[in-house]
């Protein structure tokens, strides 16, 4: 598990920092062998089908290497298990390789409590992963289940279709500006530093949503991939794209990214449905436009002008 770091044995580190992570969930997500042999096994639930993802964040580029190490291990877990909830399937457990510019005790537990938090959270455990010495780069595999042949994908958007959006958008981008510039407040941990991923809402959208995406890299961009998957266009009214703040945001700031919402479609029939999981999981869910012929995403400002949106994160 360890290569480059010589001050270190690897079976130390493995069962000081990582060995024991969720183990009291190994049993109940059917993990037969967990970390600590050289590859996991896994039981697989009668009529469910595998969902896996992988997500890697990179020191000063996905998180601020000034973060507390719990804060970066909870952010980089979250950020992967938001494909899955984007997919409705439940979580189930974790992998990590992790590179270290140093090996450093007190930095490698606070790092341990963050996976500890998250692992306890969603019930998941980790089982398995690699470390190696070069800058500070995280790499989360993660799995999980959903009933077979239900997985929400980007392909089903269907002309007339209703978009909507859980949650605000913006909230992490203002955050991550907060942090910046020394100005954290309470509830900006959560909206960047631990972002709450929205399975309780995901899973009951297996049969109402008609495609599916997490809000990565941008509102606009991100719609726009469920459009070139499904082959049609969309219109968005930019005033009724959720906020926190108090007056409306820029289209700029609508497509910052970051945010880990779902954005998904839906046919009309299906307002009232949603309506009720919304009031009952308590998160907003907000229609903000449909889906029509075309191939682009059309935004349009209160007044009927026609916006342009910046390109969203890019990547390369």
């Amino acid at each position: 598990m360890v290569k480059g770091v010589k001050t270190l044995n690897e079976h130390q580190l493995i069962q000081e920092y990582f060995s024991e992570i969720g183990s009291a969930f190994l049993v109940e997500q059917g993990i037969r062998v967990p970390i600590g042999d050289d590859a996991a096994v896994i039981s697989s639930p009668k009529g469910k089908e595998s969902v896996i993802s992988v997500d890697t964040s990179i020191g000063g580029v996905h998180f601020l290497e000034s973060m507390h190490a719990s804060d970066i291990a909870y952010r980089s877990v979250s950020v992967a298990l938001s494909d899955l909830a984007a997919c409705g399937a439940t979580p189930a457990w974790f992998t990590l390789a992790l590179s270290l510019k140093k090996y450093d005790p007190k930095w490698l537990s606070d790092f341990k409590k963050g996976l500890e938090d998250i692992s306890a959270e969603l019930k998941i455990p980790l089982i398995g992963g690699d470390t190696t010495k070069g800058n500070l780069s995280i790499t989360v595999q993660v799995g999980g289940y959903v009933e077979a042949g239900k997985a929400l994908t980007r392909e089903g958007a269907r002309i007339g279709d209703v978009i909507y959006v859980t949650g605000c958008i913006g909230a992490a981008s203002s955050a991550l500006d907060n942090l910046r510039g020394g100005n954290l407040t309470r509830l900006d941990k959560n909206r960047y530093l631990r972002p709450k991923i929205r399975f309780e809402v995901s899973s009951k959208l297996l049969d109402i949503a008609s495609s599916a995406i997490d809000i990565s890299d941008g509102l606009f961009q991100d719609l726009d991939h469920i459009c070139k998957a499904s082959k049609v266009g969309a219109v968005i009214c930019l005033e009724k794209i959720p906020t926190f703040l108090s007056n409306s945001l820029t289209i700029d700031e609508i497509n910052r990214g970051d945010d880990y919402e779902i954005l998904f479609t839906s046919d009309k029939s299906k307002r009232e449905k949603i309506k009720r999981i919304a009031k009952e999981e308590n998160i907003p869910i907000c229609e903000i436009g449909s889906i029509n012929e075309g191939d682009e995403v059309d935004i349009f400002s209160p007044d009927g002008v026609f916006l342009k949106a910046s390109s969203g994160y890019q990547h390369f």
